[in-house]
């Protein structure tokens, strides 16, 4: 799958960002959403998009039959660092993890770890700080092209299971 975000302001090109640095050329971001309702126990779905120059270059997702909205957060970020990881992007890009859950971004950073979560917060943090990621939250539903993407994909793996 690839698609373009939105054009920087100042780009030369439609549909191509004016790259800001050669830290901004080097970065692979890690976009990441889960999906679930609010009580425990329901379906749920998680999905990850991998960008680099403003392009998709690739995509997962997935679902839980029975599970919480948390869980399919930390689920969609640490299966985003994992493709990074068996991707090798990380060997000659910066990573950054970005997510609407400030929650799992924490974890990411090593600063909370939620109770009966304790596993799947260790993972992502070893994964983080391997790939030595930073992070980034942004707001949802706020029209980001690719966290409006990875929400889509999330409800479509939670739908489909």
């Amino acid at each position: 799958m690839l698609l373009r975000g939105p054009s920087s302001t100042g780009s030369d090109r439609p549909g191509h960002h004016r790259v800001r640095g050669a830290l901004a050329s080097a970065r692979v971001e890690a976009w990441s959403d889960g999906s679930a309702s609010e009580r425990a126990a329901r379906p749920g779905g998680w999905a990850f998009a991998l960008v680099r120059h403003g392009e998709v270059i690739h995509t997962g997702q997935g679902a839980a039959p029975r599970t919480t909205s948390l869980a399919m957060e930390l689920e969609a970020a640490t299966r985003a660092l994992e493709a990074v990881r068996e991707l090798g992007l990380h060997a000659t890009h910066g990573v950054e993890l970005i997510s609407d859950s400030s929650i799992t971004l924490e974890v990411a950073r090593g600063g909370y770890v939620p109770k009966g979560h304790e596993a799947s917060c260790a993972t992502l943090r070893a994964l983080a700080l391997e790939l030595k990621a930073t992070t980034r939250w942004v707001r949802g539903h706020d029209g980001h092209a690719f966290n409006e993407l990875v929400d889509a994909l999330a409800s479509e793996a939670k739908l489909r299971r």
